[in-house]
């Protein structure tokens, strides 16, 4: 397993920082999507992980990551969540820390 290139490709296809993850975390939003927690905390390990710290597990865990944002950026947003202005694809999108937005 390229540990390497797995970890430019999760770069690629992320494009929120730790902090903006954690801070979305916290919003009552990033409920409305998702069927749990995972994603986020999954992502939260991994943008604070540095590369150099990165083991094959966490290139498996960054493999979710990349495949789930390589099949949802082709769809349609839908409609909003009521109090959120987002919809639930693009709530899931960022508890997956893409930004469809940015």
């Amino acid at each position: 397993m390229d540990i390497d290139k797995i970890y430019k490709e999760y770069q690629k296809t992320t494009n929120m920082s730790y902090n903006e993850l954690k801070k979305w975390s916290q919003n009552p939003c990033s409920f409305k999507a998702s069927l749990d927690r995972r994603p986020i905390k999954r992502n939260l390990m991994l943008l604070g992980t540095p590369l150099s710290k990165w083991t094959e597990n966490y290139a498996k865990e960054a493999l979710k990551q990349i495949s789930f944002e390589k099949r949802h950026r082709k769809g349609k947003a839908g409609k909003e969540v009521p109090g959120c202005g987002l919809s639930k694809r693009t709530i899931a999108r960022k508890n997956w820390a893409f930004d469809p937005n940015k």
